[in-house]
């Protein structure tokens, strides 16, 4: 709101002009050309009605609405070029271990041991490494399963006594997760 002109901002075009004209007298240091002019100017502009005021926040929140929209669509288009970034260093990355492992296989065929023996040794490596990785991903899978919150939502025993005082209001079990 210009309180120096009681207007909301955006107000009227009469209001507006009248405030405008009042700034460039002021400014000029001169008066109003006539007596209607100079009563105009020294009175101050109509108050907003409703109507504006409302059509005033119509607008406030049309261009926050518009600024959020845009920035949805540079977040989503950045999401986008990040995960197929990521795909591509996946990717990348594989290819070098790759040749990472080709080349040891390479080496060590030029130190004389036989080739199968220096694939089979790569691929036990490899196998043994899959092994661990799936029992660390096996022993993560009771994490997904929000368990803790499961006991606590189908008991209710906890909730029944009537002295709780002595409890440490966390519910059964929440200890074991």
């Amino acid at each position: 709101m210009d309180i120096a002109h009681n207007t909301v901002a955006g107000g009227t075009a009469a209001a507006r002009a009248a405030a405008r004209e009042a700034r460039g007298a002021a400014s000029r240091g001169s008066a109003p050309h006539s007596s209607g002019a100079a009563s105009r100017a020294s009175a101050p502009p109509p108050r907003p009605t409703i109507a504006q005021f409302v059509e005033d926040l119509r607008r406030a929140f049309g261009a926050r609405l518009n600024l959020f929209e845009l920035e949805a669509k540079r977040a989503a288009w950045s999401a986008a070029y990040m995960l197929a970034f990521a795909v591509g260093a996946a990717l990348l990355g594989v290819t070098a271990w790759l040749i990472l492992i080709g080349a040891i296989i390479v080496g060590a065929v030029a130190a004389g041991v036989h080739w199968v023996l220096a694939v089979a040794v790569a691929i036990a490596l490899h196998a043994v490494a899959v092994f661990f990785l799936l029992r660390a991903i096996r022993g993560m899978v009771e994490n997904l399963t929000f368990a803790g919150t499961r006991r606590t939502l189908e008991s209710t025993d906890h909730m029944k006594g009537p002295d709780v005082r002595g409890s440490d209001m966390r519910g059964p079990d929440v200890g074991h997760i």
